[in-house]
């Protein structure tokens, strides 16, 4: 191996440590989920809350609306109607596994299936909605397509009165 192919490997080595240091994205571990919306990870010890991102979860909507005892009066229906719906990030997500999470200034990003974001999860699942304040060309279109085989799954909020109650509302 002459010395130019040497240092050649050299710098191609060095870029990938300097761009695998520069990744945005983290890992930690699971310490709480408080329900669908909200988790707890520990990252070197420092816990860090953890929001679906780009998306209006149901316990979001009760807090956001412009009426929040009917909104929680439907999205309590429709637990009561599907009860395995209220324990989903209890089902889905396992207490001290590690996951992948990004964290930047629009929230909080944890990759719970694979390279499937949880927020893309809920969509699918239809436990949620895309925040249409949200504006984030990388997620927008992903988003969408969860919320569009969220839609189309039947026993989903988009079957019930929640979304009219709780959001449509508030404009």
């Amino acid at each position: 191996m002459c010395k130019k192919e040497t240092y050649l490997q050299l710098i191609i080595l060095l870029t990938c440590f300097s761009i695998s240091l520069n990744a945005k994205i983290m890992l930690g571990i699971l310490s709480s989920i408080e329900d669908n919306s909200a988790m707890t990870l520990l990252d070197n010890n420092i816990p860090i809350r953890c929001e679906p991102h780009g998306i209006k979860t149901l316990e979001w909507m009760i807090r956001d609306a412009a009426t929040p005892a009917e909104c929680q009066k439907s999205i309590e229906v429709f637990y009561y109607a599907h009860p395995h719906e209220r324990l989903y990030a209890q089902e889905h997500l396992h207490i001290y596994q590690r996951y992948h999470y990004e964290k930047n200034d629009k929230g909080c990003i944890l990759y719970a299936n694979g390279p499937e974001s949880y927020s893309e999860m809920l969509l699918k699942e239809g436990l949620a909605t895309v925040d249409e304040q949200y504006d984030d060309r990388e997620w927008n279109a992903k988003l969408k397509r969860a919320l569009l085989r969220g839609q189309k799954k039947e026993e989903s909020i988009h079957d019930t009165d929640i979304l009219e109650k709780c959001i449509e509302k508030k404009r």
